[in-house]
Order: structure tokens, then C-alpha cells, then sequence
């Protein structure tokens, strides 16, 4: 039998007619068939009517069909009454009184059954009858209407208890209050965390999410604020333009609302959240683990171990919590045995990125690098998260690269992780890729100074034009690329914004046809028209960007083109002037501060966030709450810690302190040091091939074994300021070259860095070794214009001025707006 909610075919519907009639020619043959019973019946009982004087007859029904006998007893019995009293009054015989009870006891058993076997007819033949009508109703009204109300209102609504109905509803409450802190609805988030509370005082859940919304807060207040010690508040609606129908309440603020009619509890810091969480929901290791991750947030390592302590007792192989407190034995007391057995113990059930790559690292720092790279290899295939396996794919890969040397491996790890295996699928089943391998591919080489940024550039070219002739395909099956982002755009433009900025928009725009919800392709498209001088047009984009997602780097974007270019001033040429301010017209200090104040909110770990914030302080005259500002950024472990030193060394030397700008450098050197002086010159001769022919097999292994720190481009600028102080105020080359060949390893090709080593050789009176460094920082950037300028005054103190010239000639060719170069080009001439 056929369901009867089930689609019939239109062939099963022509054919309904047909079977209607067939039905009906059987109903008429059981009518006949009856009929003719009834006949050969009413023969029977005239015949049995006749024998009256054979009365046993009537009992001895083996001479009647069973049938007739079933259906038609009544109607024996009355036949039977009528012959009895007619023979009784015509022919005076009488029946015997025995047949006579038989009879009439046959006949009320009988009865019985006829009457229950017709209700039970009748009863089956309403059940049937309605069971057609619905069925019928249900195909003419529709075939999902019943699925869609069951969908709207649930299957069993109301028959849920009031404790469904409760946990029912603060899922709801939660998802809505996650979604509004996503908006920047902070306000709105927290509230309904309140009434979810209300409702359930031992929600987890609800404790952690207005904990970190509090910590967030507390941060705020510490940090931000103007330089009368006042805060400043944060960003209000109306105060930046946003393009978007979206609404932004950018108020994190507990205080209750004016809409708000019930009184709602206020709590000092997160950290008294934590306790009356932790009361109410002791057995809930998310909590201490937040809690722990709170108290390292605002340098209490001792306290945070405790927490953590306190985690493990629930669940000693949580990998959440072994991560944490293994990274805090490793950063702040330095016990790597420890830190070692909280990696391994939380990788026994729960293995994690984070945990891979932690311990990877602290394997490489000890001079073990082969433990590392059979640990990667363990754990790859055991990792199910498509994007953690990625993670450990590129910490492999960076391994065999900047410590092994071995660029064929690198390569051969990257494509791996790009095999259909390693994506991951979205939400239509197509395979994704993570666009970080495909950047790291193309980025394969530079390390070792084997590839510079033409090379990588080119690469990145090939891939993007792959995407766009996806994107363009006719079939629409095929438009899809396997990347989900513009990472890959944005990389290439990158590049091509050192040279050519008209044509890095015209990568932006390609990538943001593609992308358009990507809000990092609107901010570094901002980020070039400003550079073009179209103030107006980056902040249309900024504000379009933020519209998506509120994000630190284009809240700071939008606070330092207030600083430069306040709003009403007029747009220059695309030949990248500095646009001119109107008179009177100054920029909005109030908004930009709350712009970085609602920034420290959204990060508070944010290195460039410090520095742009202090360097704002220090224009404005502010030394003190500059310094607090940098200070704050160092004891908040940021991410990219190099900038936080940088700025406040550089604080340091306009206040006339060197050594003290020294000592900051050198505090910030130290976060990232690879090892002793001889080792560091040998890996930087390698990358730099300043050395022919191979290097000794001892000396390999030395460099193995001794090269343990990840690269990071920003600790260029660290060692370029305080190779600068050793160079100008301490006229010690030997040492500035010292720190150059650190710097060097994370960032080979930084032209900077190129100049200052050109410049320390040129000190020692190392002519031809100063002559290589300059070419070299010239081939990696050609308008970097004092390159030219200071090779071609070497070349002038020894007496070279056609050379002199030359030089000179080339970068005002390529730089044609740097005043030194003319002047030097002028002082040349004969």
C-alpha cells in the first residue's frame, strides 16, 4: 500500500476514472450474487415449510448451505412460527417443545454475532470513507502543507514541558545576543545575557559570554581615555558614515538603559563575574579557563596558573587548558620540561593546532628540530578541522624551510595541503581551499633570500588571473574558485603598491567583484585611494567596510586619515599629493580618540593599535599618556609586540634619552633572538649569498640546530633604529652589524636594512662590501631614494664622480620629488 501523503504520478491520476468503474461492477455483482441467495433461500424454507409434520427438520441443518444459514436464520425462525400456528389451529398437530427451544437458542446466538459483525462492517466503512476524504482534501489543498506548519510551530509544541520550553528559549535568547555582539550591539548583547540569567542563574554559557564583554570594558577603561586622564567614550551612531542599512550600537556600557524598566545587577570587573560564574557553575571548565585567560591579560601569571590548576581538576586532559598553561610555563618562567608535559598531555585526547605548533616551536628552541618534524608528521592525518590542518601544514613547510633549507619539501607540503583531500567544503559541497597555502607557495623561497618580492609577485599573478577566469566562466557550475577569500588580492596588491598604485586599485577592484563581502579588500582599497590623494573616496570605502564587520585595522585606518585629512578638506590630484586643509579647519582629536577606544575594545592585544594610539598622544603634546599608552601595549602581550617597543623607543629618543631608547630596543630584540653572533652572521651570509660554494656539513648542522625562531617582518624595523643609535651616537659598526644580520633573518630583503649594512661597511672602510649592499638594496627597492643618494656620496669621497653622478641621475629619475637628491646631483656637478 502506497503511503497516502505520497505524490501520485499524472499517469496514475488519468487512469482514476477507470478504477471508480471497476469498483462499481463489482459492487453490482455482489448485489446479484445476494440476490440470487435470497432466492434459492426462500425456495429452501417453502420446502421446509411444506414438511410440518418433520420437525426435526428445522433443527438438522446439514441439508442447508452454511451461508444461507449465517445470513437468514432470522428469517428460517419466523417462517418456522407462521407454519406452527397455522398447522396448530388448521390441521390440530402440534411441535414438539424441545425442537422448538433449540430453534429459538440457535436464533439468539446467532443474532449476536450478525449484529457485531455489522457494526464492526459499518465501523470499517466510516474509517475507510474518512481516511479517502482526507486523503483527497490533503492532494487538493497541497502537498507540504502540513510539513510547512509542522516546520513553523513544531511537531510536538504544545506537548513540550515548561523545562523544554525554558532551555527552548534561552537558546533563542543567546543566539540573538551572540548575533548582536557580532553587530557591534554590545548594549543589546548584554542585556539579553542578563535576562537569560534571569531566567537560569547557572548558565555557563551566558556567565562567560558578559565576562568577556566585561573584560573588553575593563580594558577600555584602562587604556583608553584623553590626556587629562578623562575617557573619551566611544564611538557613537552618526559619528562615521556607514553606507548600510545595518545599525551599529558601538556602547558596550552596563549601565541600564532608559528603556530598560527592571533593575539589572552591576558588577565592577569581569573578574567578579568570574566568581559568581564559577559559584554557580563550579563544574564548568570553560569558566576557569576564561578566567585564567583574564588574569594573564592583566599580568597575574601566578594567579592564572592557579585557575588553570583549578581546570585540570575537572578534566586533566582538556587541550583548551593544557595549551594555556603550558604556553604561560614556557613565556613566563621559562620551564620548557613543563611546558613540554602540558603540551603532550593535552594531545593525548584532545589534539589541537595550537598544540601541534606550540610544541613544534618549543621543540626547535631547544635545538631538536627533528622531533618537531616527526611530531608535524604524526599529527596531520589526525587533525579533522580542515583549518588546523593547514596550520600545522604551513609550520611544517616554514620548518623544512628556514631551518633545513629544504625548499623541494616545502613545496611538496604546500601542494598537499592544496590537494582535493585537504580542503575543506562549504555550504553547497564545493571544495575550499585555505588561501594562506597558496600565499605561502608563492611565497616559498624568499626566507633564503632565493626569491624577491618580482618573483612572489608573478606568482601571485598567475593564481588571482586563475580565479578571474573562474569567476568568468560561462557555466556557472565552474564559476566557483576554490578560495573563499580575497587574501590572495590582497597580497598581490600589496606588491604592486610599492611601485604602482594605480594599478594595485585596479587588483583591489577586480578582487572586490569576486569578494565583495571581504571587508580587508575594502580597507587596503581605502588605504590606496587615500595614498592617491582621494580622501573623500577612502573614506566612502572605510566606512563600507566596517558596514560588514567592525575590524581593528579599519578603525584605525579611518582615526589616521581623520589625523591627516580631516573631513571637509578638498581632494588633490592622483599624482598621490597630500591634500590641502581649508582654513580653521582642524581634525576631530575627540573622534579619532574615540575611534582607537573602540578598537581596544574589539582587540585589546593589537600592536599597531598602541603605537598609532601613542603616537597620537605624543603629537599632541600628551608625553605622559603617551607613555602609559606603550607601556599598556607591552604589559598586554600583544600579537606584534616589534611595533609597542619601536614607538616607545622612539618616544624615548625625542626626549633625549638614547640609552633608555637602547635599552627598549634591545628588550624588544630579545623577544625574538635566534641564537649567538657567529651563528646569526653564518645564516645571514647564506640567505644574503654573500659566501660562494656550499656550506660544511658541521656548519649545517650547527645552523640546524641553533636557527629556532619564527620569522617576523616587523622586527626589521627594531633593528634598523638601534643599528641607527650604534651607528650615529656610539660610531660602533661592529655592533650595528650585529643586530642588521637579526634583523636580516626575518626580513631579508628589507631595503632598509640592506642600507644600514651598506652604510656600517662603509664606516669600516669596506668599499666593495658597501657596493654590494647598496646594489642589493637597491635591486630590492628602486625608489628607495636614500640608497641612491648615500651610495652616490660614497662614491663622491672616493673620488668616482662620474659614477657619483650617475647614481644621482638614476634616482632622481626614479624618485624625482626628493630634495637631497638634487641637492646632491647638484654639489656633483663639476
Amino acid at each position: 500500500m502506497t503511503c497516502p501523503h505520497r505524490h501520485k504520478s499524472s499517469a496514475t491520476i488519468i487512469n482514476r476514472p477507470n478504477s471508480s468503474k471497476r469498483k462499481r461492477r463489482r459492487r453490482c455483482n455482489i448485489n446479484i450474487a445476494y440476490a440470487v441467495a435470497a432466492a434459492i433461500l426462500l425456495s429452501i424454507i417453502e420446502r421446509v415449510s411444506s414438511f410440518s409434520n418433520q420437525p426435526s427438520s428445522i433443527n438438522d441443518r446439514s441439508s442447508i448451505p452454511s451461508t444461507v444459514i449465517r445470513w437468514h436464520t432470522s428469517t428460517i425462525i419466523l417462517q418456522q412460527q407462521q407454519s406452527s400456528t397455522s398447522a396448530s389451529s388448521s390441521d390440530g398437530t402440534l411441535v414438539s417443545k424441545a425442537s422448538i427451544k433449540g430453534a429459538i437458542a440457535t436464533s439468539i446466538s446467532t443474532n449476536e454475532q450478525i449484529s457485531q459483525l455489522e457494526k464492526h462492517a459499518q465501523h470499517t466503512k466510516q474509517n475507510r470513507s474518512k481516511q479517502y476524504n482526507k486523503q483527497y482534501k490533503s492532494k487538493q489543498q497541497g502537498k507540504y502543507k502540513k510539513n510547512r506548519y509542522n516546520k513553523k510551530k513544531g511537531r510536538n509544541y504544545y506537548q513540550t514541558s515548561a523545562t523544554q520550553n525554558k532551555k527552548r528559549r534561552i537558546r533563542h535568547l543567546y543566539s540573538q545576543a551572540k548575533s548582536y555582539e557580532k553587530q557591534g550591539k554590545w548594549k543589546e548583547a548584554t542585556k539579553l545575557l542578563y535576562d537569560i540569567l534571569d531566567i537560569e542563574p547557572k548558565d555557563s554559557h551566558s556567565y562567560l559570554a558578559l565576562a568577556k564583554l566585561q573584560s573588553r570594558r575593563d580594558r577600555g577603561l584602562i587604556v583608553g581615555g584623553s590626556g587629562g586622564g578623562k575617557s573619551e567614550g566611544r564611538v557613537k551612531e552618526g559619528e562615521i558614515e556607514i553606507k548600510d542599512s545595518t545599525q551599529h550600537d558601538l556602547d558596550i556600557s552596563l549601565v541600564q538603559t532608559k528603556a530598560t524598566t527592571k533593575q539589572q545587577p552591576q558588577y565592577k570587573n569581569a573578574r567578579q563575574i568570574f566568581q559568581i560564574g564559577t559559584t554557580n557553575c563550579p563544574k564548568s571548565i570553560h569558566l576557569w579557563h576564561a578566567w585564567g585567560m583574564y588574569e594573564l591579560s592583566l599580568s597575574n601569571p601566578h594567579k592564572a596558573s592557579k585557575l588553570f590548576n583549578k581546570a585540570l581538576e575537572i578534566d586533566p586532559y582538556n587541550g583548551y587548558v593544557n595549551h594555556a598553561l603550558g604556553s604561560l610555563e614556557v613565556q613566563y618562567n621559562n620551564n620548557y620540561k613543563r611546558g613540554e608535559e602540558c603540551y603532550l598531555k593535552g594531545l593525548q585526547q584532545q589534539p589541537s593546532a595550537a598544540l601541534v605548533c606550540s610544541l613544534g616551536e618549543l621543540y626547535i628552541k631547544n635545538n631538536t628540530p627533528d622531533k618537531a618534524q616527526s611530531l608535524y608528521a604524526k599529527y596531520i592525518p589526525k587533525l579533522y578541522n580542515e583549518r588546523e590542518k593547514i596550520e600545522v601544514y604551513l609550520a611544517a613547510s616554514s620548518l623544512e624551510e628556514r631551518v633545513y633549507n629544504n625548499i623541494d619539501k616545502a613545496s611538496q607540503l604546500l601542494k598537499e595541503a592544496l590537494e582535493p583531500a585537504g580542503g575543506g567544503k562549504d555550504s553547497s559541497g564545493t571544495i575550499v581551499h585555505d588561501s594562506r597555502a597558496y600565499i605561502a607557495l608563492a611565497r616559498l623561497g624568499t626566507s633564503n633570500g632565493l626569491v624577491d618580492d618580482t618573483t612572489v609577485k608573478k606568482r601571485l599573478k598567475e593564481i588571482c588571473i586563475k580565479q578571474l577566469k573562474h569567476h568568468k566562466h560561462t557555466n556557472k557550475s565552474l564559476r566557483r574558485f576554490p578560495v573563499k577569500d580575497g587574501r590572495l588580492f590582497n597580497a598581490w596588491a600589496k606588491l604592486e603598491s610599492k611601485t604602482n598604485l594605480i594599478e594595485a586599485r585596479k587588483i583591489l577592484g577586480r578582487g572586490m567583484k569576486m569578494y565583495p563581502k571581504d571587508y580587508t579588500l575594502l580597507q587596503a582599497a581605502g588605504n590606496i585611494e587615500e595614498r592617491l590623494g582621494h580622501v573623500e573616496k577612502a573614506r566612502e570605502l572605510y566606512g563600507a567596510s566596517l558596514s560588514i564587520e567592525i575590524n581593528v585595522p579599519t578603525l584605525i585606518s579611518y582615526g589616521l586619515l581623520e589625523l591627516r585629512s580631516p573631513e571637509g578638506t578638498d581632494d588633490s590630484s592622483r599624482d598621490g599629493r597630500e591634500t590641502e586643509k581649508k582654513k580653521g579647519q582642524d581634525p576631530n582629536i575627540t573622534m579619532v580618540r574615540k575611534l582607537f577606544n573602540e578598537a581596544l575594545l574589539i582587540d585589546p592585544k593589537h600592536g599597531p593599535l598602541y603605537n598609532a594610539y601613542g603616537n597620537l598622544e605624543l603629537k599632541e603634546g600628551n608625553t605622559n599618556r603617551a607613555m602609559e599608552l606603550y607601556e599598556a601595549g607591552i604589559n598586554a602581550n600583544c600579537t606584534d609586540a616589534s611595533s609597542v617597543y619601536h614607538g616607545l623607543a622612539k618616544l624615548h629618543l625625542k626626549l633625549g634619552d638614547v640609552d633608555m631608547a637602547r635599552s627598549v630596543l634591545q628588550r624588544g630584540l630579545a623577544l625574538f633572538d635566534i641564537g649567538d653572533d657567529s651563528v646569526i652572521t653564518a645564516v645571514t651570509d647564506m640567505k644574503n649569498n654573500t659566501k660562494g660554494g656550499k656550506t660544511p656539513e658541521k656548519k649545517k648542522q650547527r645552523q640546524h640546530h641553533n636557527v629556532a625562531q619564527q620569522q617576523n617582518e616587523n622586527v626589521a624595523f627594531l633593528a634598523h633604529t638601534l643599528a641607527m643609535i650604534e651607528l650615529k651616537f656610539n660610531n660602533n659598526p661592529t655592533v650595528a652589524k650585529s643586530v642588521l644580520n637579526q634583523g636580516l633573518y626575518h626580513s631579508p630583503n628589507s631595503p632598509q636594512l640592506l642600507l644600514a649594512m651598506a652604510l656600517s661597511e662603509s664606516r669600516m672602510n669596506n668599499e666593495s662590501a658597501a657596493r654590494s649592499w647598496f646594489e642589493r638594496s637597491l635591486r630590492s627597492d628602486q625608489c628607495h631614494a636614500q640608497a641612491w643618494q648615500a651610495f652616490g656620496v660614497m662614491e663622491m669621497k672616493h673620488g668616482n664622480f662620474r659614477t657619483a653622478k650617475t647614481l644621482f641621475e638614476c634616482g632622481i629619475k626614479n624618485v624625482p620629488g626628493h630634495g637631497a637628491l638634487w641637492q646632491a646631483y647638484g654639489k656633483s656637478a663639476p
